[in-house]
């Protein structure tokens, strides 16, 4: 039976990295469809709003910059000269997070399985560099355990 990793995963690893993505043609057509500009209004109580109704049209509003970033992907991926080539651009952990939940890995477009890439592209982000060190941390464990 293998033992518990019980050596907490390294906190903030995100929050200073500079973390880079890259799309395909299909990835930001489907993150443009799938994503609405999130208005915020003052003087209101429900504060922030999103431009299209979410449930049917959107899953998910998120602000300006991420709207931005993915309309960039979806001109560079769409150019003749570009057709094949994908899109890469910096992102921050809550944008990593935001495409997440959108990212359904069942989803695909033509024969290309846009949800499962999407997901396994952001989880690599943001969860592959605390999975390394677990596994190890758990080789280091277990050499320790056998020495002794």
């Amino acid at each position: 039976m293998q033992e518990e990793n019980t050596t907490p995963p390294e906190e903030d690893s995100h929050e200073e990295q500079e973390m880079m993505l890259s799309l395909s043609r299909n990835e930001s057509l489907f993150l443009d469809d799938s994503l609405t500009l999130m208005v915020e209004r003052d003087g209101d109580d429900q504060r922030v709003y999103s431009m299209r109704p979410v449930q049917m049209t959107a899953a998910l509003a998120v602000p300006l910059d991420l709207l931005d970033k993915i309309g960039r992907a979806v001109v560079f991926t769409t150019k003749q000269e570009n057709l094949g080539e994908e899109y890469m651009f910096p992102v921050d952990i809550s944008e990593l997070f935001m495409i997440r939940e959108v990212a359904s890995s069942y989803i695909k477009i033509g024969d290309e399985s846009v949800g499962y890439n999407l997901k396994r592209k952001v989880c690599t982000l943001l969860y592959d560099d605390a999975v390394e060190q677990e596994n190890r941390n758990i080789q280091v464990d277990q050499l320790l355990k056998d020495v002794t």
